[in-house]
């Protein structure tokens, strides 16, 4: 006798969720992966170097931050199409490129910049279409 998995009622807030907690949540998993890797530059990646990163404060919390990115995608997905929540991540992209200036002091091109405008624009266009689609099926 197999049991089936019944399906919760769908909720509105994953675009809520989208929106803010997984941007934030990669956002933070970006800055702390660049922080553990510059801690651990310049060693020679064996036995002793994953020792190493293990007990470092900023990969546990690596750790973590998977776990919440999981938790919340799968929120999401359950209560989206998968066709509309991806390419709303991709906000996180151009998130990151600032991030890395602001907190790195890394340099942002011209082409970085344009690119950024492009993915936003990109999104837009991708979640306008989406809503056609929805109110299409709904009429």
């Amino acid at each position: 006798m197999t049991r089936e998995l019944q399906t919760p009622p769908r909720r509105r807030f994953a675009p809520a969720i989208l929106f803010a907690i997984l941007p934030i949540i990669s956002l933070a998993y970006q800055i702390t992966a660049k922080t553990s890797a510059n801690k651990l530059a310049g060693a020679q990646f064996d036995w002793a170097w994953l020792a190493a990163a293990a007990r470092l404060p900023s990969v546990q919390l690596l750790v973590a931050l998977e776990i919440a990115a999981f938790a919340a995608w799968m929120t999401v997905l359950a209560e989206m199409p998968l066709s509309a929540a991806f390419p709303l991540s991709a906000v996180s992209y151009v998130l990151i490129i600032a991030a890395s200036a602001v907190v790195f002091h890394e340099p942002i091109s011209l082409l970085q910049v344009v690119g950024s405008l492009a993915i936003l624009l990109g999104v837009l266009l991708i979640g306008r279409g989406a809503k056609t689609v929805e109110l299409a099926a709904d009429a």
